[in-house]
C-alpha cells in the first residue's frame, strides 16, 4: 500500500516521483562510472517499472526515459545515479531527493550507519537484501565483463530491490522531516532538492577529474624508495635527529624538546615517553620552525608510493573514493588525506593543467570570520573583515599595533593573534593557546589577558555562539539557514565546545555547495573543491572571463547564504602547480619538491652499471 501523506501530496503536485538505482564498474579512484550496467527505476505514480540494461548498449546514449524538467529522481547516495547519467550521455538532472543526505541530518553520529540497508532496516522494510546477497551480485557486477541471460536477470532484480528499499526509506523520511522539521513543505522540498543538486554536481566534478604530470608521478612513485634516505639526509643536517641510516633517534629528539623550554608540558603516551605523532606536532608547529621541518620529515618518512595517485583510465585523477560530501557533521566534505590538497603541499607540483588549458584556485578570503561577521552582526568583526588583515586589525583594535601596521613592521604580534583567533573560536582554552605563543615570550597570564581582550573587542559574536551553543544543549538540535541539522541522541551528553564552531563550519559548507552549483550551471569545468576553495580548469584563450564569471558566482553564492560580500583570492597555472611564496620566490613546501627531484635526476644520472628493477620506468635505463 502506497503511503498518503500530505508531504508527498506535495511533491506529486509538483513532479512526477521516480526511484532510481543503477550498477556500474568504477574506474581505478573508485569514484568515476568506467562501465554502466544496467538501470532500474520505478514510477511512484503509475507503478511502472522500467528495467534498463546498458552493457551492452551500443549506440553513444540510450534513449531519454524520463522528462527531467517534471521528473524528480529519489535516490540513495545520487552521486553514483548521476555520475551514470553522465556516463550514458544524458545530462545531470536537475530535481533530486536524495534519501542519503536527508537521512543523514536526522541521524548522522546517532545511528551506526546511513547505509541503504541499514537505513531501510532501520526504518522496519519487510525483506531488506541479506548483506551476502549484496555483496555476491556487487562483486559479479565488478568481476566479470560478460553475463550469462540468468546473471543479468539476477543482477537486474538485484537493483530492483535496492529501488523498492529506497522507495520504503522515502516515505518513511517523509515522515521524519514532517515530525522533526515542521510541515512548510515547500522549504523542506526546496532543501531537500539543493542537497541533492549539489551533491549531482560533486558527480559532474569528479566527471571531470584533475589533469596530473603522469610522468613526474610515475617517477617519484619508482625512484622515491631510492632516494628516501638521501633526501631525508639533507634535511637532517638543519635538525639532526635520524642518524646515518636514516633511524630516528628518540634521545636527541627528547634534547630538542629540553632546548626549547617544553619538555614540561609536552604531550606523553601512557607510558611516559614524548608523543612524535602528527596531532602532538600541529600543536607546536606554528610556533616553533624546529618542530615543523620535524614534521615535514615526518610526512616524507611516511611516504612510500604515492599509492592514492591513481590515474583513472581517462588519465585524469580523482581522489580516491570520491569527495563525500556532507562526510562531516558540519557538511563538508572528506576526500581521503592523500590527495594534494590532504598531503604536504609540495605534492600540489604534481598537479598540470591539460593541453590548451589553464588552472585557477579560487579561494573564499577569510571566509569564517566573514561567515562568522555576518551570521552574528558583529559591527567590528566584518570590519576587521573588511580591512583585508582580521589578525593585525585585532592587533589595531586591541591597541597592541599602530594604524599604520603592517605585516612587514608587525609580523609578531599579527601572527600572536592569529593563533588567539583561530584557537579560540574552536573552543580552545588559555592553557593549549600559551603553548603555542610560548615561542613568542608570552607567559600564561598574558596569553589569558589577550584572549579576554579578543573576547571583549568581538563580544557580539561571541554572546552569539553563545546563545546557538546553548539552543542546541537545550533543544538537542541545531540548524544551518538551509536546513543542515547536527541532531543528538536523546538524553545524550554534548560536548558544548564542539559547537562553538559548529555553525561558521556548517554555513560555509553552504556557501560551498550554492556556490558549486552555481559554477557547474554556468558552464565552468569544476576539477575540486577544497574545504573553502575550488580549483577549477580553463580553456587559455578564455580564461579570464571564466575567472571572472566564477569568482562573482561564488561572491553571489555567499551573499545568498548570508547577506554580504566576500572576498575571492585567486592562482593561476599554466603549468605544473607550483608553490610561490607572496614575493613570487618558491616557498619551503616547493623548496621539499625540487630536493627531491633534484635527488631523483641524480639517482637516474649515475653512470653505473644496470641495476633492472621491475619499479623502474619502462625504457630508462640507469647505469651504475
Amino acid at each position: 500500500m502506497i503511503p498518503d501523506s500530505q508531504f508527498l501530496n506535495h511533491i506529486k503536485k509538483k513532479f512526477r516521483i521516480v526511484v532510481i538505482d543503477t550498477e556500474f564498474q568504477f574506474d581505478n579512484s573508485m569514484n568515476y562510472i568506467k562501465t554502466p550496467i544496467c538501470l532500474v527505476a520505478k514510477d511512484l505514480s503509475t507503478n511502472q517499472v522500467y528495467k534498463i540494461w546498458d552493457k551492452d548498449n551500443k549506440f553513444p546514449s540510450m534513449e531519454r526515459v524520463f522528462d527531467f524538467e517534471n521528473t524528480l529522481f529519489v535516490c540513495h547516495y545520487s552521486v553514483a545515479e548521476v555520475g551514470y547519467f553522465l556516463r550514458k550521455l544524458m545530462g545531470r538532472p536537475p530535481y533530486i531527493f536524495d534519501t542519503w543526505c536527508e537521512y543523514a541530518k536526522l541521524y548522522k553520529n546517532i545511528r551506526p550507519s546511513l547505509s541503504l540497508l541499514a537505513a531501510a532496516t532501520a526504518y522496519g522494510y519487510a525483506t531488506p537484501t541479506a548483506s551476502a546477497d549484496k555483496d555476491y551480485y556487487r562483486d559479479l557486477c565488478i568481476e566479470k565483463d560478460t553475463w550469462t541471460e540468468e546473471e543479468k536477470e539476477g543482477i537486474l532484480k538485484y537493483c530492483l530491490d535496492d529501488v523498492l528499499m529506497t522507495e520504503h526509506i522515502f516515505y518513511n523520511l517523509l515522515d521524519d522531516l514532517e515530525d522533526h522539521c515542521g510541515t512548510n513543505y515547500e522549504i523542506l522540498l526546496e532543501q531537500a532538492m539543493a542537497r541533492g543538486q549539489s551533491m549531482a554536481c560533486v558527480a559532474k566534478a569528479q566527471y571531470n577529474g584533475i589533469s596530473f604530470d603522469t610522468p613526474l608521478v610515475e617517477d617519484f612513485n619508482n625512484y622515491w624508495p631510492y632516494v628516501k634516505d638521501a633526501v631525508i639526509q639533507r634535511f637532517n643536517e638543519k635538525i639532526g635527529l635520524w642518524d646515518s641510516n636514516s633511524k630516528f633517534c628518540y634521545n636527541k629528539f627528547e634534547e630538542l624538546i629540553v632546548s626549547l623550554g617544553l619538555f614540561s608540558e609536552w604531550p606523553r603516551t601512557p607510558k611516559g615517553k614524548l608523543k612524535t605523532n602528527k596531532e602532538t606536532l600541529e600543536l607546536y608547529d606554528d610556533s616553533y620552525n624546529e618542530i615543523k621541518l620535524l614534521k615535514q620529515i615526518n610526512n616524507l618518512t611516511n611516504s612510500g608510493k604515492l599509492a592514492d595517485y591513481v590515474m583513472s583510465e581517462d588519465g585524469r585523477y580523482r581522489p580516491y573514493g570520491g569527495f563525500k560530501m556532507f562526510g562531516t557533521h558540519t557538511g563538508r566534505c572528506t576526500p581521503t588525506s592523500k590527495w594534494p590538497y590532504g598531503a604536504a603541499k609540495w605534492s600540489r607540483n604534481f598537479m598540470r593543467p591539460s593541453f590548451g588549458s589553464c588552472y585557477a584556485y579560487l579561494d573564499f578570503k577569510s571566509e569564517e570570520p566573514f561567515v562568522a561577521a555576518m551570521l552574528s552582526g558583529d559591527k567590528n568583526l566584518l570590519e576587521a573583515y573588511n580591512s583585508g588583515d582580521v589578525y593585525l586589525h585585532t592587533a589595531k583594535l586591541a591597541g597592541l599595533a599602530p594604524a599604520h601596521a603592517t605585516d612587514k613592521t608587525h609580523s609578531d604580534i599579527r601572527n600572536i593573534f592569529k593563533v588567539i583567533v583561530l584557537s579560540s573560536n574552536y573552543g580552545a582554552g588559555a592553557f593549549s593557546i600559551a603553548k603555542k605563543l610560548k615561542n613568542f615570550g608570552k607567559t600564561y597570564s598574558e596569553t589569558a589577558g589577550l584572549i579576554k581582550t579578543y573576547k571583549e573587542l568581538y563580544k557580539v559574536y561571541f554572546n552569539w555562539v553563545d546563545d546557538r551553543s546553548n539552543f542546541a544543549l537545550m533543544n538537542g538540535y541545531i540548524s544551518s539557514s538551509l536546513g543542515w541539522d547536527r541532531r543528538f541522541a536523546k538524553n545524550a551528553f554534548i560536548n558544548a565546545r564542539s559547537l562553538m564552531n559548529w555553525s561558521i563550519q556548517a554555513e560555509s559548507a553552504e556557501i560551498l555547495r550554492n556556490a558549486l552549483i552555481r559554477l557547474t550551471d554556468a558552464g565552468i569545468k569544476v576539477c575540486a573543491m577544497v574545504h573553502d576553495a575550488f580549483l577549477i580548469e580553463c580553456p587559455i584563450p578564455e580564461h579570464k572571463e571564466q575567472i571572472r564569471i566564477a569568482k562573482q558566482q561564488m561572491i553571489d553564492a555567499a551573499e545568498y547564504i548570508v547577506g554580504g560580500k566576500i572576498m575571492v583570492d585567486e592562482e593561476i597555472y599554466f603549468k605544473n602547480c607550483v608553490q610561490l611564496d607572496k614575493k613570487g620566490n618558491p616557498n619551503k613546501d616547493q623548496e621539499i619538491f625540487d630536493l627531491i627531484f633534484e635527488e631523483i635526476n641524480k639517482f637516474k644520472n649515475r653512470k653505473y652499471s644496470q641495476v633492472p628493477t621491475e619499479n623502474m620506468v619502462k625504457g630508462i635505463t640507469i647505469n651504475y
